[in-house]
């Protein structure tokens, strides 16, 4: 389990939504990416919480995101 930097816990201060905490783990981070995601493929917070993390078109296929949704996605992810 990875902890935030000061950056990242600064950046995730300034994003974070109600329905978030400030300090989560990357693990949680996907999950919570992935949750919205299928919900909602144009969900901002999701969008947001990718770039935040970085997270990879790989590691969202892994946590159950659909193919159709990851190539909606092709200017945010790699």
């Amino acid at each position: 389990m990875f902890d935030l930097g000061k950056c990242k816990k600064r950046l995730s201060a300034r994003a974070r939504n109600e329905k978030h905490q400030l300090n989560i783990s990357r693990k949680e981070a996907l999950g919570i990416v992935a949750k919205e995601l299928n919900q909602d493929p144009s969900s901002i917070s999701a969008k947001k919480m990718i770039s935040l993390f970085g997270l990879s078109a790989e590691e969202l296929a892994e946590s159950g995101v659909t193919y159709e949704i990851l190539r909606s996605l092709d200017g945010l992810i790699t």
